[in-house]
């Protein structure tokens, strides 16, 4: 675990598994105003969190997940609690094991709050820590039923998608201090790294909640939107750089090449260097050279059978009060990643709080962690050419090694999974040696399969543990039950596709024809549940008495 310690605001950075505690106290009470609508249910639990929190004079222990989401989610609390002069104890953590929450119980502390996990674990948590305040922010899917804990989740409250742990943890801030929407910032930037950019037809950006927290986040001052090509350092790095860096868009034969990309840039007719020799980013490209470059990836896409070709285009979420490569949201929120992933959540901690002091050594561990992913990408592709260490069958198999850390096994499958080389109905799988056994990521593009509730079944029958989302999941298994794990996988996904098949038969004519009428109804409806949340703004929902 990693440790963030408070002492008379003062940041101290640390590893230490002590106790950093910040030493304030206050009886400031500060209310929330409650609509009756569709985030009621939601921000009852959270007011309830909210009077546990107002109430506590002990330490209150965070514990956050180590993505951009987890870190985003913790640096929002860590403000909150810090403008409440409350005393408190962070820390960063991989995963939250039966372990750990057994070690956390053994803690001493008023109340914990569990960030971007969790909900994947309430029986054990409630079980280790009976008769004590616990709270979870979280929006991955259920497992199993908690009593006696405060749960704000979206999904128990009829909210699927559109919203991160961040933005639920801004949520639960915003029921605490109505008038902080400058915190938006921090939920954006989670729900940027936690994948939850989308389209809707031509449209790329934030849908839904965080729709509405983007729009408080305008409304602070904070963010600046934009239309314009989504290439990753478009502030900050050389354009050959950003179009080699660029995993989501991925560029075929580009991505994970520098040298590739000034050849592909030269051969388009764009210069990669100025008059003075100095190597050009994206904003020093004229209109008419993006119209080029945009044309010419959108190509390269079409021609490697992309799904998506034309998506290299979307919402630009620009930090207004930040700098250089932390100035774009999906910059800063690959930073947040880099640091977590590669063993320095704290420096993003520190980022996230206006923390300059850190910048230089950030820098290094991001350039350190895009060099990693585009070497892996590199042997991926090399293993999908040769037909190595990649097994296909009811879903598709890679397995890592040591050549794919198991820090950044995530990022590459989600790569790969948005490059199209395998087909789309086919669940992907990586494997990569872990500390703790063997880490498995899991992806999908599209399907009606539930990932979350494969993985976790598979690395149950392993004597490991998984979870996630319907499209997203992953887990940890030990080493040597890989067989195991992909033998489970194979039979559940033949029963479910042995059970389609029934069901298509059986749904010949009118039955299959009112089926797909009662599902475009249901689509329209979540559509205009959406548009209808949308319309109205968390302005309506929080507000002084």
């Amino acid at each position: 675990m990693y440790n963030v310690q408070f002492v008379r605001d003062k940041l101290i950075l640390s590893h230490s598994h002590n106790h950093g505690v910040c030493i304030y106290k206050s009886n400031k009470t500060i209310y929330c105003d409650i609509m009756l609508d569709e985030l009621k249910n939601m921000i009852i639990e959270a007011k309830k969190a909210k009077e546990i929190i107002e109430r506590s004079d002990g330490v209150i222990r965070i514990v956050s997940h180590y993505d951009a989401d987890g870190i985003s989610s913790a640096a929002i609390m860590v403000k909150v609690l810090t403008k409440l002069k409350k005393d408190f104890h962070l820390s960063i953590v991989k995963q939250l094991s039966t372990k750990l929450i057994e070690e956390l119980a053994n803690e001493e502390w008023d109340v914990i709050l569990f960030l971007d996990l969790g909900s994947g674990q309430l029986e054990t948590i409630e079980r280790a820590m009976e008769g004590r305040d616990v709270i979870i922010c979280d929006h991955h899917e259920l497992k199993g039923n908690a009593k006696n804990i405060v749960h704000i989740n979206p999904l128990l409250f009829g909210i699927n998608g559109n919203i991160s742990a961040s933005g639920v943890t801004y949520i639960l801030a915003r029921t605490i201090l109505p008038s902080d929407i400058e915190l938006s910032e921090l939920a954006i930037i989670g729900a940027i790294g936690d994948s939850q950019l989308d389209s809707i037809g031509n449209e790329w950006g934030l849908f839904g909640l965080n729709r509405e927290i983007l729009k408080e986040g305008e409304k602070s001052g904070k963010i600046k939107v934009s239309k314009g090509l989504r290439i990753w350092g478009r502030y900050s790095r050389p354009l050959h750089k950003a179009l080699a860096y660029s995993i989501d868009p991925y560029i075929p034969g580009i991505t994970g090449s520098e040298s590739n990309a000034v050849q592909f840039l030269k051969d388009i007719g764009i210069e990669p260097k100025d008059k003075n020799g100095e190597w050009r980013s994206i904003k020093d490209l004229s209109e008419e050279e993006q119209k080029k470059l945009a044309t010419e990836i959108i190509v390269e896409r079409i021609r490697n059978r992309h799904e998506k070709p034309e998506h290299i285009f979307g919402d630009i979420y620009e930090l207004v009060d930040r700098e250089d490569e932390f100035r774009d949201a999906n910059e800063f929120a690959t930073i947040l990643n880099a640091c977590g992933k590669m063993g320095a959540p704290h420096l993003a901690i520190a980022i996230c709080l206006g923390n300059s002091a850190v910048i230089k050594e950030v820098r290094e561990i991001v350039d350190k962690y895009r060099k990693e992913i585009g070497k892996a990408l590199d042997w991926l592709h090399e293993q999908i050419e040769n037909n190595k260490n990649i097994r296909i069958g009811e879903a598709v198999y890679i397995f890592g090694g040591d050549a794919i850390s198991e820090h950044i096994i995530s990022n590459v499958i989600s790569s790969i999974n948005h490059s199209n080389i395998f087909p789309p109905e086919k669940p992907l799988f990586g494997f990569a040696k872990a500390d703790e056994g063997v880490k498995i990521s899991a992806r999908i593009n599209k399907s009606n399969i539930n990932l979350k509730e494969i993985v976790e079944r598979a690395a149950m029958e392993c004597g490991g543990e998984g979870g996630g989302h319907e499209r997203a999941a992953g887990a940890t298994i030990p080493d040597g039950t890989e067989e195991t794990f992909i033998s489970v996988v194979e039979n559940i996904l033949k029963s479910l596709k042995n059970k389609k098949d029934n069901e298509n038969i059986n749904q010949l004519g009118n039955r299959k024809e009112s089926k797909v009428v009662r599902s475009g109804e249901k689509r329209t409806k979540e559509a205009g549940k959406r548009e209808k949340m949308e319309r109205k703004g968390l302005v309506r929902y929080f507000g002084p008495k």
